[in-house]
C-alpha cells in the first residue's frame, strides 16, 4: 500500500508478516492510504518500506532486525515510519511533538505536549469533533499549511509504563476525517493540571512559548532560520497559548473556537515580535580581557538568531538557546555595534528606568554576558 506521512510517501509492503498480521496493520494505516504518484512538487519516488518475519522469528523493519512480537509489532512499525519520515524531512519543514485537529476548512491546531503527556488522548478525545490531522507530528511548511499524519493512535495501555503502546485505528475510533488542504490556525502548549475545575486557555509569552517548545521538535536547528520558523508558528491565530486542564475531552469547545479564527475572551490581536540575524556577520574575534569597567566597548559575540519579545531576547548559538531577560536583554540589543559602558547604562535607565546601582547592575551584566560568551570586549 502507498502511504503518505507528512508530505513523504513510502511502499509499506507488510506480505512478510502473514496474512492475518498484514491484514491488520494496513487496517491501522488505511487513513494515510494515497493514489500512486508523488505529493505535488515532490519529484521524488516512493521508496519500500518492508515489514517481514524472518524464518529465526526477528522481524525486519525496513531493514533492521527486531525481536518484536505479534502484539508489539504495530508500535515498533508506527516509531519506524515516524523516525524515517522524520529524517526524509529534515531542513524542509517544522515538525512539532504535536496532536492535530483540523475544522471543516482546514483550518488546523496544533497541541504540544511531550511524549507520553496527552497528545494521543487529547486526538482521540477531540478528533470525534475536529478532524484527525495527527496524534504524534505535525509537519508545517514554510507558508503554514500542514501536512496530515492520520497514523494509527499509539495509546498507553498501562500509566505504570507509558512508552508501551498499542495501536488503533483512527476510523475504528469513530475520529473525524481531516480536509485535504490543511493550514496552521494556532500553536498550543498543552499543561495537564488535574487540580482545574475548568480548562483556561490563556495567552503565552513567545519566548516562554519557544522555550517550552524546542524539546517538542525535531530536527529544528537543521531548518534555514530556525527560530524564525518556530516563532511564526507559534504566533499563528494571535498566538501563543497555553491550555491548562485537568480532562481534555472538557476542552473541546475552546480548541474549536481556535480552529475557527476566534480568541476566547475577544482577539488579543497580533503578538509583536522581531527575528534578529546574526548568519553570516563576521567572528568579532576574541576581544579583550579587560574588565568592562575599563573603558573598552562591548560588542555582540557570533551568534545564529535570535527571536525578541516582550523585553526578552532568545538568542541561538552554535544551535543552543539563551534567554536574556530585562536588562541583558537591553545591553545585548545595544552591543549590536561597539557601545561604551556609559551609552549601555544610558539605554539602561531610558528603557528600564533609574536606579542608584545602574552602573554597576550595567557591568555586572556584561561580565554574566562576557561568560556566556554572548558579547566580547574591544
Amino acid at each position: 500500500m502507498l502511504v503518505d506521512t507528512f508530505g513523504c510517501r513510502w511502499t509499506l509492503d507488510v506480505r512478510g508478516l502473514g496474512d492475518d498480521l498484514a491484514d491488520s496493520v494496513e487496517h491501522l494505516w488505511e487513513r494515510t492510504r494515497v493514489a500512486s504518484g508523488p505529493p505535488a512538487g515532490d519529484d521524488e519516488q516512493a521508496p519500500p518500506f518492508v515489514v517481514t518475519r524472518g524464518d529465526d522469528g526477528a522481524v525486519r523493519i525496513d531493514g533492521s532486525r527486531r525481536p518484536v512480537a505479534d502484539d508489539d509489532l504495530p508500535y515498533a512499525l508506527s516509531r519506524a515510519v515516524t523516525l524515517a519520515s522524520i529524517e526524509r524531512r529534515t531542513g524542509e519543514c517544522l515538525m512539532l511533538h504535536a496532536a492535530g485537529l483540523a475544522a471543516e476548512d482546514g483550518s488546523t491546531v496544533a497541541l504540544v505536549a511531550a511524549s507520553g503527556t496527552g497528545k494521543t488522548t487529547a486526538a482521540a478525545a477531540l478528533g470525534t469533533g475536529l478532524g484527525y490531522v495527527s496524534d504524534e507530528t505535525v509537519a508545517i511548511e514554510h507558508d503554514l499549511s500542514v501536512r496530515p499524519y492520520a497514523k494509527p493512535l499509539s495509546v498507553v495501555v498501562d500509566p505504570s509504563r507509558r512508552f508501551v503502546k498499542h495501536e488503533r485505528s483512527p476510523d475504528d475510533l469513530g475520529l473525524l476525517r481531516a480536509p485535504a488542504d490543511l493550514r496552521l490556525a494556532a500553536t498550543v502548549v498543552m499543561e495537564r493540571d488535574p487540580s482545574l475545575r475548568a480548562p483556561e486557555l490563556e495567552p503565552l509569552g513567545l519566548v516562554d512559548a519557544v522555550e517550552l517548545t524546542l524539546p517538542q521538535t525535531s530536527a529544528l536547528t537543521r531548518l534555514d532560520r530556525p527560530l524564525d520558523r518556530l516563532a511564526r508558528a507559534l504566533t499563528a491565530g494571535h498566538g501563543p497559548w497555553r491550555l491548562r486542564y485537568a480532562e481534555v475531552a472538557e476542552c473541546a469547545d475552546l480548541v474549536a473556537e481556535l480552529a475557527s479564527g476566534r480568541a476566547p475572551g475577544g482577539d488579543p490581536g497580533p503578538v509583536p515580535w522581531t527575528w534578529v540575524d546574526g548568519r553570516g556577520l563576521p567572528d568579532p574575534g576574541p576581544g579583550t580581557s579587560a574588565d568592562p569597567e575599563m573603558g573598552a566597548p562591548v560588542r555582540r559575540a557570533r551568534f545564529d538568531e535570535a527571536v525578541v519579545a516582550d523585553g526578552v531576547v532568545l538568542v541561538l548559538r552554535d544551535r543552543v538557546p539563551v534567554t536574556l531577560p530585562g536588562l541583558a536583554a537591553t545591553v545585548w540589543l545595544r552591543s549590536e555595534h561597539p557601545a561604551p559602558l556609559d551609552e549601555l547604562v544610558a539605554a539602561a535607565i531610558a528603557e528600564l528606568g533609574p536606579h542608584p546601582d545602574a552602573r554597576q547592575l550595567v557591568v555586572a551584566t556584561v561580565r554574566e554576558l562576557l561568560d556566556a560568551g554572548l558579547v566580547v570586549l574591544g
